[in-house]
């Protein structure tokens, strides 16, 4: 009886601390990749600062949806538009919506969906159909 009882002990000792070192390593893999995911957005911010690059592209969307006016609400239509026109190619803005993910952890085109109307939606996809 005595050995049925340290056998339970032993077995309810490696649960508990089996538990203990999947819930360790589960949050060391969470930090790990928050760590990663804000390195990466911090690569990107600094490359945000040139000219050309996908990362500028991203940043620039970013600031039209939220700065239109005195109060910072609102869409900058215009320099959607703008950004979209200065886009040399479908290629670039592949690359543009990576960076926006990266800088910004959302999806570009839902934000695009989301802050512009149907009409200005489809005129961004007819600009950037045009594109080669």
């Amino acid at each position: 009886m005595e050995l049925d009882a340290q056998k339970i002990q032993n077995l309810k000792t490696v649960v508990i601390f089996s538990t203990l070192g999947l819930g360790t390593a589960t949050g060391l893999f969470f930090l790990a990749r928050h760590f990663y995911k804000k390195t990466r957005a911090n690569i990107s911010q600094s490359r945000s600062l040139e000219e050309g690059d996908p990362a500028t592209y991203a940043k620039q969307l970013k600031m039209a949806f939220d700065n239109d006016n005195y109060f910072g609400w609102g869409t900058n239509e215009k320099l959607v538009m703008q950004v979209f026109n200065e886009l040399p190619s479908k290629s670039m803005y592949t690359k543009v919506q990576r960076e926006y993910s990266r800088l910004y952890g959302r999806s570009l085109n839902a934000d695009l969906e989301d802050e512009l109307s149907s009409e200005e939606y489809n005129e961004v996809i007819r600009i950037l159909n045009a594109k080669k």
